[in-house]
């Protein structure tokens, strides 16, 4: 997914507290509290004030922050020097820079059973 970094669609600012569903699409960036899931068709990104507890499913996630649950990328994770996941990841591709934190469990590959590429998910973002 070949986007401009710079035509952000989507922004949840720092002091933003949301609970509840979030659909959406394009490149978003999530610096605020989000409890709930997250359904996102395009590119995440998480800044270092973020913390997300529930499920998130993108087609690629960048984390800076802390996410603790469900992550299921269609693409690829990036877990920055700043990041930390607890939980389980479900990627074809997972990247992990120095300093990263991730505790739990990861399925990487392009199949599964059920043919949506997220290892088992159920639900995959189109």
């Amino acid at each position: 997914m070949k986007q401009n970094l710079e035509e952000i669609n989507a922004f949840l600012g720092k002091d933003s507290l949301f609970n509840g569903k979030i659909i959406s699409e394009g490149i978003f960036r999530l610096d605020g509290k989000v409890e709930g899931e997250i359904f996102h068709k395009g590119i995440l990104i998480i800044g270092e004030t973020a913390v997300i507890k529930g499920e998130v499913e993108v087609n690629a996630l960048t984390l800076n922050g802390m996410v603790e649950g469900k992550v299921a990328a269609k693409e690829r994770v990036e877990i920055h020097a700043k990041g930390k996941l607890y939980g389980t990841i479900f990627t074809p591709t997972l990247v992990i820079q120095d300093g990263g934190v991730f505790e739990g469990n990861c399925k990487m590959g392009t199949t599964s059973d059920d043919g949506n590429g997220l290892g088992g998910m159920g639900k995959a973002v189109p």
